[in-house]
Order: C-alpha cells, then structure tokens, then sequence
C-alpha cells in the first residue's frame, strides 16, 4: 500500500504540475499569484491524505468538504491532461502542414479548449454518477430447482458508503433494488469506503431490505482499508450473511462467496486455501452462483454464473484502457462456455471523484430461468 501510495503521489503530482506549466505559459502568472496557485496546487495533491487524517479526528463535515473539493479537482485535472496531450499531438503533427500551429495562439487555445471541455466532463459526470442504470441479464439452465421458474438475484456492488456516498445516493440505489423485487440481494463487496464512525444510517437503509431467500456478501479491497473488523460488523447489522471462503445453499441454488484477495496480501486471511471442497462436483446438479469481488476467473471451476464488480468499468474515461490491462473481462457480460459465465458490474457508486465519464452506475438484475 505504502510502495502504491508514493507512485499514485508521484504520477498526481507530474499531472498536477503538468497543469500548472501550462496555465503559466498561457496566463502568465504575477510572481504573488504563482506562489499562492502552487500552495493549493501542493494542498489538493496531498488531499487524499488530508482527508484520512481529518476523517480519524472525526471532523467529518470539513473531511467531507475537502474529498469533493480534493476529488472533484482529481477528476478535472485527469481529464485535462488526457486532453490536453491529445490536443498538443493534434498541433504536432498540424505543424508539417502549417507553421501557425506551433504559433503562441495555438498552444493558448489548446490550453482553453482542454480546460472548458474538462470542466464541462467533470459536471455531466458528476450528475451521471448519481443515475443508476439498470442491468437486465437472463440465464436459461436446467440445474435450477424444479420448485422454482424463476430466481432473481439482484447485484449491487462498489457502493462505496462513506465521506461521498449518503442517504440520498445510497436511497437512490435501494429504491432501485426495492423496484426489482429481488428473491436474492447480492454484494460483490466495497459496500463501504472509508471510516466506519458515521454510516449508521446506511445500515438501517439496507437492513429494510428483505428479499425471501436473502442477502448475501463478499468482502471487497475496501472492506480491508476501512478495517475489516467494523465492515463485517456493519454489513451484518444491514442483514447481509457473509461468505468467506464459504458456500451455502438457498432454493436449491449453491452460492459461493470467496474472500478479497487483499486479505491475505496482508497475512489477515489464510494464504494457501484450498477452494476445491467449495465448487461442485461435476455430477452435481444446482445451479451454483459465485460471488468474487475481483474479476479475476477460474475456468477450471465448476459454477454457472460468477458475479464481480471492483474494476467501476474504469469509472473515468480513459482509465478504463489501464484497468483492462489488469483484468481483460473489465465490465459487462462475458459467456465462458455452453453453461458458465461471468458478469462483471461497473458499480453504483464511486472512489475518489464522485464523477464518472463513460461509465455509467448500475445495479444488475438476473433472472435465472428454467430452461
């Protein structure tokens, strides 16, 4: 975490100052001026460490303050240098044809359109970050019981509860799931971000959700940053059974949930599991659902459908090219084989920038029918 803080911290701050050698070259600072942009430059950098500190001294209305201050100008400046680069290449190569382009004017208005058009991104992605979308998915199989037509399990997953998600945001979500009138409600884990001293209310929100076979959990990275001890108590109170590395049965249907990952990186979670004696037999018959939070796939399991989330679709466009480097299947619905798939949720909430670009918040609503 320390090795990923210090090249996150390094990679920002080259962007941050990215940006303001280019406003300087543009605007042309007074000496007073620059002095004051670098100090709340240097601020907005070190903001997600800010934010942690004021957070644990429980000052929870000026750490909220200062993550959409903090997050916001994450999100503006990203989407500044993406475009800003994409726009000085344009000039480049403009430049073989005509030598205006390589001309002050030219570079100044690069500057401008990079900062109108980012600003105007981080505004629609801060409102579409609080549209839900709703996912429809349908699985014909004839390992469901035979008491049964028709499961539904509704996904949630990357909620991210904390500091930028709240009652409405949260609300938001729930009135959508209430609406799918779920018989199973499942979390693909990061239902929480964060510090845990204020967020009784979203466990009494969720807890007045009661689908007939129930709610179940996997841990995600973040339960593990916010302290694992308080999340897995606060996803109990809000009626989630939790699945660590464990399998239960409801309505003739196996559901399997395996533990994040992040667990064992840091030695808090047995690191050489076998998971063998939790997946099926291929002789068995019920169908088996697995909860995994990290999109990360194993074909040589026997399970029907996997539900993930964790990757937020990349959240912010371009990112989504980055997260794909890491895990190919990034979002969306991917069939594995004849009777095996994977569905991957982009999320219904944000970390960091409560903005998101070309990558819109869902929740998944799969209906698994017999075939």
């Amino acid at each position: 975490m320390i090795f990923f803080l210090l090249i996150f911290l390094s990679l920002y701050s080259a962007i941050n100052f990215y940006f303001f050698f280019k406003a300087k070259s543009a605007l042309h600072f007074s000496g007073k001026m620059e002095v004051v942009i670098i100090i709340s430059i240097i601020f907005l950098i070190l903001a997600p460490i800010v934010i942690k500190i004021v957070e644990k001294l429980n000052l929870e209305v000026m750490a909220r303050l200062i993550a959409y201050c903090g997050y916001l100008w994450m999100a503006f400046v990203f989407l500044f240098f993406f475009l800003h680069i994409s726009f000085d290449l344009f000039r480049i190569v403009s430049k073989i044809f005509s030598h205006n382009a390589g001309m002050p004017p030219a570079r100044n208005a690069c500057f401008v359109m990079a900062v109108v058009l980012a600003f105007s991104f981080v505004v629609y992605g801060f409102f579409d970050a609080q549209k839900i979308r709703i996912k429809r998915l349908q699985i014909h199989s004839e390992k469901l019981s035979p008491d049964y037509d028709v499961i539904r399990i509704v996904q949630i997953s990357d909620v991210h509860i904390g500091l930028i998600v709240r009652e409405k945001r949260l609300q938001n979500v729930l009135e959508k799931v209430q609406d799918a009138k779920p018989d199973i409600l499942v979390s693909t884990g990061d239902l929480l971000d964060g510090e845990l001293d204020h967020v009784e209310f979203a466990a009494r929100q969720l807890a007045a959700i009661k689908p007939r076979f129930g709610k179940y959990a996997v841990t995600g990275n973040h339960e593990y940053y916010a302290g694992i001890e308080k999340a897995l108590n606060f996803t109990k109170i809000a009626g989630f059974k939790i699945l660590r590395d464990e399998r239960t049965t409801v309505a003739g249907m196996n559901i399997i949930g395996l533990e994040d990952p992040t667990g064992r990186e840091r030695g808090w979670r047995e690191k050489n599991i076998d998971w063998s004696s939790l997946f099926p037999d291929k002789q068995q018959e019920a169908f088996t659902l697995l909860l995994k939070h990290q999109p990360t796939i194993r074909e040589d399991k026997n399970f029907d459908l996997q539900l993930s989330g964790h990757t937020h679709g990349g959240q912010i466009f371009p990112f989504m090219f980055l997260t794909r480097i890491f895990f190919p299947k990034n979002s969306g619905y991917h069939q594995l084989s004849d009777n095996k798939s994977v569905y991957i949720s982009k999320g219904a909430g944000t970390w960091g920038p409560p903005v998101r670009f070309f990558a819109p918040p869902e929740i998944t609503i799969i209906d698994v029918i017999k075939k």
